[in-house]
């Protein structure tokens, strides 16, 4: 039979928004190596199909919402944006593969986000984690990627790191890939240990 294929690490950042909006948060992942490979696809509001295609193609996903479009109506509000997207990405990727964000805020504190999750309970359902930047952070962001080889912010670094992690855990043990079938070898080993054992133990009871 032969082996599944492994689909190559691509991280989708998907919005309703241009791409120029979150090009600050592509330059910083490209940056520090966080994926090979990031894919902008913009929402649009009879897309269901290329959405969806889009998503399958993907490992890893970001849903990307700026509240300069005058609210934070991500799910479960009165003309929430992204409902049925956000439960397509966990739905086909995966929670733990799906991370939302949220930037251009006035307020980007823990308050803030605990409060969003609170008021929008869908968002801490089927996302693995929410970030919060404001417009200061994001500005300041690029800045100090171009001055250091550091990652400035530590919202960022902690974003960074869980795509690295993502990817690094596919790229060692694939599901269907050696690390399973070396697994099995393992486990065959210990089986005929035990047999082995059993029937040295037996033998030397009849004697």
């Amino acid at each position: 039979m032969p082996r599944e294929h492994i689909k190559k690490p691509l991280l989708g950042i998907f919005s309703r928004d241009d791409r120029s909006s979150y090009e600050w948060l592509i330059n910083c992942l490209l940056k520090y190596s966080a994926v090979p490979d990031i894919r902008p696809v913009y929402i649009g509001n009879n897309s269901d199909e290329n959405f969806h295609e889009a998503v399958r193609k993907c490992t890893f996903a970001i849903l990307y919402h700026t509240r300069d479009r005058g609210r934070i109506n991500i799910t479960d509000v009165i003309d929430s944006m992204y409902d049925v997207q956000l439960d397509s990405l966990c739905t086909i990727l995966g929670k733990e593969n799906v991370i939302v964000v949220i930037d251009d805020l006035n307020d980007s504190s823990s308050a803030e986000k605990y409060r969003i999750l609170e008021q929008q309970p869908s968002i801490g359902n089927l996302a693995r984690d929410l970030f919060l930047f404001s417009t200061i952070e994001k500005e300041r962001i690029p800045l100090g990627n171009a001055q250091k080889n550091v990652i400035p912010d530590p919202k960022v670094a902690h974003l960074v790191k869980i795509i690295k992690d993502h990817h690094q855990t596919r790229k060692d043990c694939s599901v269907n890939g050696p690390c399973k079938i070396g697994l099995i070898i393992v486990v065959i080993i210990f089986v005929f240990f035990i047999i082995g054992i059993i029937i040295y133990a037996a033998e030397e009871h009849l004697i």
